[in-house]
């Protein structure tokens, strides 16, 4: 039974990736891009067998929609709707709470004005990076990413508030 569902996830990584990559190269409007998200969700979320399954496709669609949005410097009107959905929804791993503060840093340029959320995001996610191990396989390449994000803020003239500076 487990080889079944490891095979349907296997499916469900492969569309999304062949989704993602023809959408990618066929310059859609960032519109089109979440409405076949939004389509290719509802279609595996009718095979979902537990509403765990169902979360985290969830899960993938807000984050591949917020990935589209950074990828196209989408304004917060596009932007912020998919984070606050993601943050609702929770992070699965680190892994995907690291890249989404990233990008939420990277993308301060089109909405400043959300600078300080994005760099307290980006503090809490520090925070818990700093606590894995220091021979963990992940951190350190953790943490430089988290130091680019900040260098990609900086470059457009946006600093993380006083008390958030390290």
């Amino acid at each position: 039974m487990a080889r079944v569902r490891w095979e349907w996830w296997n499916k469900v990584a492969e569309a999304r990736e062949w989704l993602c990559l023809g959408m990618s190269h066929a310059e859609v409007t960032f519109d089109a891009y979440v409405a076949s998200l939004k389509d290719l969700e509802r279609q595996f979320a009718r095979e979902a067998r537990t509403p765990a399954e169902r979360l985290h496709l969830k899960r993938l669609t807000a984050q591949d929609a917020l990935q589209a949005a950074f990828d196209q410097d989408r304004p917060w009107k596009d932007f912020g709707p998919w984070l606050r959905t993601l943050r609702q929804l929770g992070f699965r791993t680190l892994w995907s709470r690291f890249h989404i503060s990233c990008i939420y840093v990277q993308s301060l340029p089109n909405f400043r004005e959300q600078a300080n959320d994005a760099f307290v995001m980006l503090a809490e996610t520090e925070r818990r990076v700093r606590r894995l191990r220091p021979d963990h396989h992940s951190r350190q390449q953790m943490l430089d990413g988290i130091e680019h994000a900040r260098r990609e803020a900086a470059s457009h003239g946006i600093q993380p508030p006083v008390k958030w500076k390290r």
